[in-house]
């Protein structure tokens, strides 16, 4: 069989479905004698920012197009939370050094540095202010800024209907206003109107991902839940047949959702045995505004569902704007303490958090990378990507997301890059921007599927894949 590289393989499969674009990447894989690998992804958000230089390499701060500067309490000098971080990043396209210096902040990282890619300058393409919302992942325009719409799939939805797992999508997030452990979290949906849930809480989250293999009290909660499932799929399918026509739609919604539910459910019991060898150990109730302890919860999870093949992909966010703050820091709300900088020393607060989320990120791309799969790790199938839900800063224009990629899924991305497209913040209708939509139809390239109708492009240019960082 001839040699396909992916950027033919892509120009010859555009037309297929998604799921078939997999299967045909796999079989032509299998006949060209390569044992194929399930390919994996962990989208990872915080709110309220990603300022650039905390991500920055050492000893390049000076293509940052800003100095942040502060006053003796440690808050911005210019008020405004953002001002300085709204100018064009300068354009680099560069391989990073063997011995590149990671940010100081990144250090955790450092068994990982050369799987890591830094991309600056990146521009959103719609609104944002405080929140990008499903904007960030869906690459879509909404009326306003700090818009909630939800006008089509997000890219790990995309992403996760195509890779085949029993659970092909788990999301994990914080919302200590979500009592219940669940909440519509305004990060992912499976398309237009459909937002995705988010477990809240580690506890709710392994009672319904690892109850089936739990014991006690857990074991019980699984069973209970099943059977409450069934007893309301059963009674929707009898009021199907008694109500109006109007009715009759939501209803089947609700159906829809309760079957769905259930598929995952038997799917999950079918690999029991498999859970059981890597499921978490039983999370504890915690405060619903123990942030740091909740991510490291979600954490453990994501490990255990992505080493036993729960799920090939997850998305978590680590906090929430409104409501999140980080007491275990001894940092208030993030809206006001750290956005704001109320009490100063904003910088040391937002490095703080930064630094515990790099541990955490370390931490998963440990486990990943403890586990053999083929000829490496499960690391090595793996991208790991870390941005901001809204962008630059706090009062975010959209102009620079900062991320943060870790992993080059089996060879089909590169890695070890310094990326800044050199975007005109002045984003007027003729322009060419490299935009966020851009990154992610780069994943769906890596990952050999159709990315021509993903999103909704700005100014009608259409996003398409960064092709430096194919690999």
């Amino acid at each position: 069989m001839p040699h396909f590289s992916r950027r033919k393989f892509l120009a010859g499969s555009m037309s297929l479905p998604p799921f078939m674009g997999s299967i045909f990447s796999s079989l032509q894989a299998q006949a060209a004698g390569i044992k194929e690998h399930p390919l994996r992804f962990v989208f990872i958000t915080k709110s309220n920012g990603l300022w650039a230089d905390n991500i920055q390499p050492a000893g390049m701060e000076d293509r940052l197009p800003f100095k942040p500067e502060y006053d003796d309490k440690g808050r911005l000098s210019d008020g405004n939370n953002g001002n300085i971080r709204k100018k064009m990043t300068p354009p680099a396209d560069m391989v990073l050094t063997k011995n590149w210096q990671l940010n100081p902040l990144m250090e955790s990282l450092k068994p990982f540095q050369d799987k890591i890619t830094i991309l600056q300058g990146i521009n959103s393409g719609f609104n944002v202010y405080h929140l990008g919302n499903y904007q960030t992942y869906g690459a879509f325009q909404g009326r306003s800024r700090n818009s909630k719409e939800v006008l089509g799939a997000t890219i790990d939805s995309v992403i996760a209907n195509t890779l085949g797992s029993p659970i092909p999508h788990i999301c994990l997030g914080h919302d200590p206003k979500a009592a219940s452990g669940v909440s519509y979290l305004p990060r992912s949906a499976s398309g237009k109107g459909k937002p995705i849930p988010f477990y809240t809480k580690p506890k709710r989250a392994y009672k319904e991902l690892f109850g089936v293999v739990g014991k006690g009290q857990a074991k019980n909660d699984y069973e209970t839940q099943s059977e409450i499932l069934d007893f309301f799929a059963q009674d929707t399918k009898r009021l199907q047949k008694e109500i109006a026509a109007p009715e009759r739609e939501q209803l089947d919604r609700y159906l829809h959702a309760f079957e769905s539910v259930r598929s995952n459910r038997k799917k999950i019991e079918a690999m029991s045995a498999q859970l059981q060898k890597h499921a978490p150990k039983p999370p504890v109730d915690l405060p619903p505004n123990s942030t740091t302890l909740i991510g490291q919860g979600n954490i453990d999870l994501a490990i255990s569902s992505l080493i036993s093949g729960l799920t090939n992909v997850v998305t978590l966010c680590f906090d929430t704007l409104g409501s999140s703050s980080y007491p275990e820091f001894g940092i208030g709300g993030l809206h006001g303490a750290v956005g704001h900088g109320q009490g100063g020393k904003v910088l040391e607060k937002r490095q703080k958090i930064c630094r515990f989320h790099f541990e955490e990120i370390a931490r998963l791309a440990a486990a990943l990378k403890a586990m053999p799969e083929g000829n490496g790790t499960m690391l090595d199938n793996t991208v790991i990507v870390y941005t901001s839900d809204n962008g630059e800063t706090h009062h975010s224009s959209g102009v620079n997301y900062p991320i943060v990629i870790l992993g080059n899924l089996g060879g089909r991305l590169q890695s070890g890059r310094y990326f800044a497209p050199g975007n005109d913040p002045d984003d007027k209708p003729g322009k060419t921007h490299t935009r966020l939509g851009d990154v992610w139809t780069t994943f769906l390239a890596a990952a050999d599927q159709p990315y021509k109708d993903f999103g909704i492009p700005r100014n009608g240019i259409p996003h398409r894949p960064i092709e430096s960082l194919l690999g």
